[in-house]
């Protein structure tokens, strides 16, 4: 059987990138695209020293997990080459969060499809990407594995920094515990999105003893984790974070941690959560989303923003006519969809002016503005500042 060609077939049918690499990371398949427009050289070179770090072999695959919330998987191939599973991710990404990802390690020219591709792909958690592995050795080898062969790692995890002896303070004795109080102050800033109100009561310091849960203190600690997973998604989803967003985060967060092996580790990744959870809900919060065919028009824009969006095309993708659909929209969000258009179109246009060196032609061309005046002449109407003045200084008034 042609390997590349069932590499083909996977695709066809689960869109999930699919890179063959050889030993050297040099690019034999890649899809969608060519490897080298999608995923850079070093970025490969890392994966595969990950993967002979971890000591897996042709029976073992690795996954991988990495910021801000991706998997990769790793399948050892015959002649000395590998398959590249993903970036995948169990959760949907704002396309900010995307682009700032990209411009740190895409070439430019591949920054648009790159952003694009992400933004479209569909959503793969861990037990799914595992399952794709197994049988992508299958494929390959002619034996069949199970999820066991596959090792998750963690690559995110790091010590704390000195918190000031407050919630990761390291108790080896293992019977600290966060009063109700607290677990209700901790969930109540994550229902109303206030990070900063999450953050101080995470670090502010509180006692409480409970019953040991277990005779090893990491398991303590990671019985502890669940729990607090639970309620920081309960509050997620009372903050109106949508269920299968905040089921998917804890599940990936739960999957972290049982690759700990730390105390200190476990005590990080439970900060890490609870901050990620916040800044979710207050995303929600901020977009004035409730009904699901608006969320539906508000993640199609999302990831359509480089295209020639019409409303029309957003009718038809939401299942309403194009008036029910303006005047929900405009209920909900609180302005018209082309005026959100705009406003989305600009927030990337913000971004890319601060942090890339594109031309103004350039950033205008990635976001679909017929021409560089007209980008400039939206820009300043919303922004009160010309785009070239905004790149000057990003963060003074606005003239």
């Amino acid at each position: 059987m042609d390997f590349f060609k069932s590499c083909e077939d996977l695709y066809a049918v689960c869109r999930i990138p699919l890179t063959v690499v050889t030993a050297e990371g040099a690019p034999l398949l890649g899809l969608p695209g060519p490897h080298n427009e999608l995923i850079p050289r070093h970025a490969v070179q890392w994966v595969l020293a990950d993967f002979l770090l971890q000591k897996r072999d042709a029976l073992h695959p690795l996954v991988t997990y990495v910021e801000p919330g991706y998997f990769i998987g790793v399948a050892a191939l015959p002649e000395e080459q590998f398959c590249i599973v993903g970036l995948a991710s169990p959760f949907q990404h704002p396309r900010s969060e995307i682009l700032q990802l990209a411009s740190l390690a895409i070439d430019p020219q591949y920054l648009q499809p790159f952003c694009d591709l992400m933004a479209q792909m569909p959503l793969v958690n861990l037990h799914q990407l595992k399952s794709l592995l197994c049988l992508l050795v299958r494929l390959a080898h002619g034996q069949d594995i199970t999820a066991e062969n596959v090792l998750f790692v963690d690559n995110t995890a790091a010590r704390p920094a000195d918190l000031s002896g407050a919630l990761f303070e390291l108790r080896e004795d293992a019977d600290f515990h966060v009063p109700v109080d607290y677990e209700t102050g901790v969930c109540g800033a994550v229902e109303a999105g206030d990070v900063e109100l999450l953050q101080r009561r995470m670090l502010a310091p509180s006692q409480g003893k409970i019953g040991r849960m277990s005779s090893s203190a990491l398991q303590q600690q990671k019985y502890a984790f669940i729990s607090f997973a639970t309620l920081l998604t309960r509050a997620a989803i009372r903050g109106g974070l949508s269920g299968e967003t905040a089921f998917s985060l804890s599940d990936v967060y739960c999957q972290r941690m049982d690759a700990q092996t730390e105390i200190a580790a476990v005590q990080q990744l439970t900060f890490t959560m609870a901050m990620d959870f916040c800044r979710r809900v207050a995303d929600a919060k901020h977009g004035g989303v409730q009904s699901g065919v608006v969320k539906e028009c508000v993640a199609y824009i999302s990831a359509h923003l480089h295209e020639d969006l019409r409303l029309d095309d957003l009718s038809r993708h939401c299942g309403l006519c194009s008036r029910s659909l303006s005047l929900r929209f405009k209920a909900e969000v609180g302005c018209g969809i082309p005026e959100y258009i705009h406003r989305e179109k600009l927030r990337e246009a913000r971004y890319l002016l601060t942090n890339t060196d594109y031309s103004l032609a350039d950033i205008a061309g990635f976001l679909n503005y017929p021409t560089q005046s007209y980008f400039t002449q939206v820009f300043k109407r919303y922004e009160g500042r010309t785009p070239q003045q905004y790149r000057d200084n990003p963060h003074g008034a606005a003239r």
